[in-house]
């Protein structure tokens, strides 16, 4: 051990004799330490961007959980309200069909009145033989459970409540409430946040051919959207989304793609088939926005840094 000093000490001794091979040996090492700093402070404000962008994919997949949460209660209250109408669901009871369709008309009415025009309400009678039920309704008068979810219909995409009306055990109606997915765009809108339903192409077929004739638009991979209801930017560049980056946004949870972070949420219908996915994101250089604040905060480190190795260095020499 003591040799081992030795044979250091006079190494040291040597390279300090020798003024050239010193300042060479000691620039090299400065400057391979501030690289070595430079890379780890790159990665690390890196490391944090990528944490705040998935942070960022997990916040928009709580905020749609929440709302179709939210809008199951909301479903729940307004039947709740519905079932206090005695004559109502007399009429139900007995088939009073043109009865049903008035008291209907008159309840979505009023609703229209007081500003509520997102939902609609229908009333279905078990002992209606001539209509065809579909098989969600069939679903609820047969389990005699409510049933809440989205279901592809005729007219398009909605989220439904389905309530059983049951007397003597037996089930002699279903009250439905339902909304169309296109509503929550409104929503996000007001929190300054994008939003857009893609349809999976393969659910166009339960949509009528007078309810997408036209309507609907091919996007991206096997998506289409019903344009109507999206005159977005965001909407319309989504087409431009390369493949690669589709696929990136698919494994990675989210995306930054020309002016926008994207995230999305695959939705499932009420028998859990995947009819598509919502498309999330905000513009990058939203103000209060966190992939701005992210971005700034990395260039603000970046430039730190820099300026600490220009000063490192002028020092040196």
């Amino acid at each position: 051990m003591l040799s081992l000093m030795n044979y250091l000490h006079e190494l040291l001794l040597r390279f300090k004799k020798n003024k050239g091979l010193w300042f060479t040996t000691i620039t090299t090492l400065a400057v391979f330490g501030i690289v070595i700093a430079m890379y780890i402070i790159m990665t690390m404000t890196s490391n944090v961007s990528e944490k705040v962008y998935q942070s960022m994919a997990k916040d928009y997949r709580i905020k749609v959980t929440t709302l179709f949460d939210s809008k199951e209660l909301e479903f729940k209250k307004m039947i709740s309200v519905i079932e206090e109408n005695k004559p109502l669901l007399a009429q139900i009871e007995q088939n009073q069909e043109q009865e049903i369709l008035v008291s209907q008309k008159a309840i979505n009415d009023s609703f229209g009145k007081k500003g509520i025009n997102n939902y609609k309400v229908s009333f279905y009678s078990v002992a209606n033989n001539k209509e065809i039920f579909r098989s969600s309704i069939i679903s609820v008068i047969k389990s005699k459970n409510t049933i809440y979810g989205l279901e592809v219909m005729s007219d398009g995409v909605f989220n439904t409540y389905l309530q059983p009306l049951i007397k003597d055990g037996n089930v002699y109606g279903v009250i439905e409430v339902k909304e169309s997915i296109h509503n929550y765009r409104k929503i996000f809108e007001s929190l300054n946040d994008e939003y857009v339903f893609l349809l999976d192409k393969k659910m166009l077929s339960l949509i009528s051919i007078d309810a997408k004739n036209g309507r609907y638009r091919d996007m991206i991979n096997d998506y289409t959207v019903e344009q109507t209801f999206y005159d977005t930017k965001f909407t319309a560049m989504i087409k431009d989304i390369e493949k690669d980056e589709f696929k990136q946004m698919i494994h990675e949870n989210y995306v930054i793609s020309g002016i926008y972070y994207r995230t999305y949420k695959m939705i499932t219908d009420i028998n859990g088939a995947t009819i598509g996915m919502v498309m999330l994101g905000e513009i990058i250089d939203k103000e209060d926005g966190f992939v701005n604040l992210a971005d700034n905060m990395t260039k603000t480190v970046t430039t730190v840094a820099l300026g600490l190795v220009i000063s490192i260095m002028l020092f040196m020499f």
